[in-house]
């Protein structure tokens, strides 16, 4: 076994010799990276053929992250976490790819029954329930923090991401909301929406900041927690 810092991490290098003629290199679920070849090849030699492969690594780790991801949150074809709660699925076929609430279920009108698809149309179907949530909410905030303090309003967005719950740009006058919080309960947005406008009188997570996030919701950490 070695190390090799590449596609971001380090991570470690299993080396198993066989008779095969080439180098193969296969990312196991752990991010860590599997490697068989003759014994011929040196490890100089490995570690330059990883490298050369870093491309490949990210995108191959992009594709096992979003597949596990599909699985926990239940968009595997049988049931979907839906603002907390779960619902069954069911697939018809249509001329255009969309998303309906259609009697406790969760219905995929499809114009392809495929992983990609499924993937796409939920998570626009995500993103418009979500920016709908934050429409009726964002008036509290407008008013208890921006107006209270003499702050622009923000323009709000909702898109797909995997590494934040949402982000905050004051310098911008704009606040992003992961449409992933379509999973949660109704209190995790909540939660999140609170917390970016409160970095619009806080930029960092001092004491200041959780200050007001206790102040307007004390029960926080619940949510915080089960977003962890």
């Amino acid at each position: 076994m070695m190390e090799i810092f590449v596609g971001g991490k380090q991570r470690a290098v299993w080396i198993e010799y066989k008779r095969n003629r080439n180098l193969y290199l296969r990312v196991m679920k752990d991010g860590n990276l599997h490697v068989t070849c003759p014994r011929r090849f040196t490890q100089k030699e490995i570690r330059a053929f990883i490298l050369e492969k870093e491309d490949w690594i990210q995108k191959t780790e992009a594709k096992q992250e979003k597949k596990q991801e599909t699985t926990s949150y239940g968009l595997d074809g049988e049931n979907i976490m839906w603002m907390g709660k779960e619902y069954p699925v069911s697939y018809e076929a249509a001329q255009r790819s969309f998303l309906m609430t259609e009697d406790n279920e969760i219905v995929f009108y499809l114009k392809q029954k495929t992983e990609d698809e499924i993937f796409r149309t939920f998570y626009e179907g995500a993103a418009k329930q979500i920016l709908e949530m934050v429409k009726e909410r964002r008036e509290e905030w407008d008013q208890k923090i921006c107006k209270a303090n003499g702050k622009p309003l923000p323009r709000i967005t909702v898109k797909y991401m995997t590494s934040r719950w949402g982000s905050c740009t004051p310098a911008h006058r704009s606040i992003s909301i992961s449409s992933r919080l379509i999973h949660y309960p109704s209190q995790c947005l909540d939660y999140v929406l609170l917390h970016e406008y409160a970095h619009i009188l806080e930029l960092n997570h001092s004491k200041a900041f959780w200050d007001i996030v206790e102040k307007f919701m004390p029960e926080y950490k619940a949510y915080k927690n089960l977003l962890k």
